[in-house]
């Protein structure tokens, strides 16, 4: 588990951090918070095509039960109005099995989403069949002064004698939003990956520094790459989606000239695509659990 002040400065990141990437795509950054006062990190990325809007969304991003859905909707602009919803789970790190996760159903009043620096509002849960679950709040900032807004966060956690050095150290505003830009599976975490297709593609390479990492990689518990030296260069593989689950498995053997293991990941099908790394020491593994709708 994390040291609570690194996750109180996460939740002053979730509350802080948000930027729209391009002309026509939007990026926010914030929490939900449930009708039982609990707060949720929540992210939602979406392109904007005249009305309509296409995307995802991330709860509970760099936690425990991490879960990317994709969302849809419109923005009337005229009225000032947004309104979105998830209909479709992409991947997720909880163990509850799809037909039980609650759907966000946001609509509300956004001036200018060219220009929003942050917006709120109340959203109706909805399981996939349309029965209602938790509802809660919506809490999102955007906006070109964000990074001042972190890096002035940074600067206070880092002059404050609440922290000891060694927290200040983990929590340099550089490696926060590292974390929170990378889907990392960790020692002993399962990655659950929906599908519908009966083939999937598989990537395999070294993002960061080429040092040697070395890993066995298993599917359904048989091995397909023993001893693997991971390097810049693609490995690609594909899988036939048999059964009701695969699981892909990898194990750390080395952890080359520079702890941990991380090699990086990627599952592409016919509709989604999922970038994720690992984060492993020597004899440590970490799963991916391919789930056909």
């Amino acid at each position: 588990m994390r040291n609570p002040s690194f996750r109180l400065f996460l939740f002053l990141i979730c509350l802080t951090f948000g930027s729209s990437l391009k002309a026509q795509e939007y990026e926010f950054f914030g929490v939900i918070k449930l009708n039982d006062t609990s707060f949720i990190s929540y992210k939602v990325l979406f392109d904007r095509v005249n009305d309509s809007i296409q995307g995802y969304s991330l709860t509970d991003f760099a936690g425990k039960h991490e879960t990317k859905s994709n969302i849809k909707g419109y923005y009337n602009e005229a009225e000032n109005l947004l309104s979105f919803e998830e209909y479709d789970i992409v991947y997720t790190k909880s163990p509850v099995v799809q037909k039980d996760f609650c759907f966000v159903n946001f609509e509300g009043k956004v001036r200018n989403l060219d220009r929003v620096k942050a917006f709120s509002g109340d959203f109706k849960g909805l399981y996939a069949d349309g029965t209602s679950c938790l509802d809660g709040m919506i809490i999102v900032n955007s906006g070109q002064e964000v990074k001042k807004r972190v890096e002035k966060i940074d600067k206070v956690v880092q002059r404050s004698r609440k922290f000891s050095d060694s927290i200040k150290k983990n929590i340099k505003v550089v490696k926060v939003l590292d974390t929170l830009t990378r889907n990392i599976i960790a020692k002993n975490e399962n990655l659950n990956i929906f599908t519908r297709d009966q083939k999937i593609k598989l990537a395999i390479y070294d993002a960061g520094k080429e040092d040697g990492d070395v890993i066995n990689l298993f599917v359904d518990d048989k091995p397909v790459l023993e001893n693997y030296t991971v390097l810049h260069e693609i490995k690609h593989l594909e899988f036939d989606l048999k059964n009701a689950e695969t699981k892909i498995r990898v194990e750390a053997v080395s952890e080359g000239t520079s702890s941990p293991n991380t090699v990086r990941l990627e599952v592409e099908d016919s509709r989604n695509f999922v970038r994720t790394i690992t984060n492993l020491k020597e004899g440590e593994h970490a799963q991916m659990t391919l789930v056909k709708k």
